[in-house]
Parts: C-alpha cells; structure tokens; sequence
C-alpha cells in the first residue's frame, strides 16, 4: 500500500498567489499614513511625460468632473494634451505655474475633509495641474502618473488671493 503524503495546512491569509503575493505579515495596517516619496529628484523620473489615471475620479463631491460643461471637454483634452508633450521636470519645476504640489496639512479644511471622506486622508501630498484662469485638475502624482481626483473649474479647492485667478 503507497503511503500518502500529509496534506499541508494554508498559512494564514491564505496561500500566496502570483509574482506579486504579499505575505500577510507585510500586509499594511489599517489607517496608518502611506509615506509617499515621489522622488521628483530623480532624473529619470523628470524626464517622464504625464499620464492620466481617472481609476480615483471623485464624481460624487463638489468638484466632480461630471460637472463639466460641454464647451470645458475641448479645452480639458486639449491641455491634457499639451501636458503630455512636457516632461514632469517642465510641469513641477519651473515657474511658470503649470504645476504644483501641496502638502496635504496645508490644504484648506474643507479639501481636507473631502479627501477624508473619499477615503485618501492617507495621502501626504496633493498636485495640481492649471488649466488656465481658474481651472484646475488636482490629483495625486506618482512618479510620472497622475491620479486625478477633482476638477476645479472656479478654484475653490485652493483659493488663491490673487486677481483673476
């Protein structure tokens, strides 16, 4: 008679599936802030151009790209476009005022509470493209990927004290 062979227990969590298997015991714990280095200071990464990311698109709060006025679609794709023929070095490091970061504790209360309430009050920092006059696309920036989350047509997210803007 052949011997059987013992059957084996699954770890807890379960057993580990594909290349990218996280082992439970280095699964992140809940609530703790992700600390994000966008490592903008790397050449490589400078050098990137843009991607759009609309996975994270907040349709449900006040700055919902839902909102966008037939006439904005044109001038939105457009822009977009024209970002893409920039690397990330002439979006975020120039003065021109493409682009910008903020550190999520120096948002306004209100920004900071929507993204609590859609869930991202982990983040640490907040990015911002312009769009001309008043309109903005804020998101969340990893390396060269833009993650966007609100569209901001009146530039209420972060008002500026500065005419006509």
């Amino acid at each position: 008679m052949a011997r059987k062979k013992p059957s084996k227990v699954a770890p807890p969590g379960g057993w580990p599936r594909g290349k990218k298997a996280i082992p439970p015991s280095s699964e992140p714990k809940a609530r703790e802030k992700r600390v994000v280095t966008l490592d903008l200071d790397n050449e490589n990464v400078r050098e990137r151009r843009p991607v759009w990311r609309f996975a994270d698109l907040d349709n449900d709060g006040p700055w919902s790209l839902s909102a966008c006025t037939p006439s904005d679609l044109p001038d939105i794709f457009a822009k977009l476009r024209d970002y893409e023929r920039m690397t990330i070095r002439e979006i975020f490091h120039t003065d021109d005022g493409h682009g910008k970061t903020y550190p999520v504790e120096t948002i306004p209360k209100h920004a900071r509470d929507r993204l609590t309430e859609i869930k991202r009050e982990d983040e640490t920092e907040l990015v911002r493209l312009r769009f001309g006059g008043r309109k903005r696309f804020y998101g969340i920036l990893r390396e060269h990927v833009f993650h966007v989350l609100w569209w901001d047509p009146e530039h209420q997210v972060f008002p500026s004290r500065k005419r006509n803007t």
